[in-house]
């Protein structure tokens, strides 16, 4: 069991356990169930009030359907090896573009470099483009 704040909901990086599409209309609603949601299930969309940390009620004793999960983000890092051997981990990125401009930037001082990508708990290494 996860909670959310106000903050990561107001992101929209979440989604509704069952999976569904879902959209954040409001986080300021007052009360207990300040959160306002939309979400299309079989049905169609329908609308769903959830608590400040996106449950879908106040017995927050267990998980529910209907509650707020974060959409897991992929994130690149760069790994450099440098001419001693020595291994040094570097910032991680967003995007794959940044992740590789960086990692040619600071190429020449931290050594050459492999861009990894996490996501969920995995790690790969992300293949060099045209076969390099």
């Amino acid at each position: 069991m996860t909670d959310l704040t106000i903050e990561e909901i107001k992101t929209g990086k979440v989604k509704i356990r069952a999976g569904y599409e879902t959209r954040v209309l409001a986080t300021d609603l007052g009360g207990d169930l300040p959160v306002c949601i939309a979400f299309k299930g079989n049905a169609g969309w329908r609308v769903a009030r959830l608590t400040e940390k996106g449950k879908q009620t106040t017995n927050q004793c267990r998980d529910h359907e209907y509650d707020l999960v974060r959409i897991p983000q992929v994130k690149y890092f760069n790994i450099h090896t440098s001419k001693t051997g020595d291994v040094s981990l570097g910032c991680e990125f967003n995007n794959i573009g940044n992740a590789k401009y960086h990692g040619i930037q600071y190429a020449e001082t931290a050594g050459p470099f492999e861009t990894y990508k996490y996501l969920d708990g995995e790690i790969t290494k992300v293949e060099q483009e045209g076969g390099e």
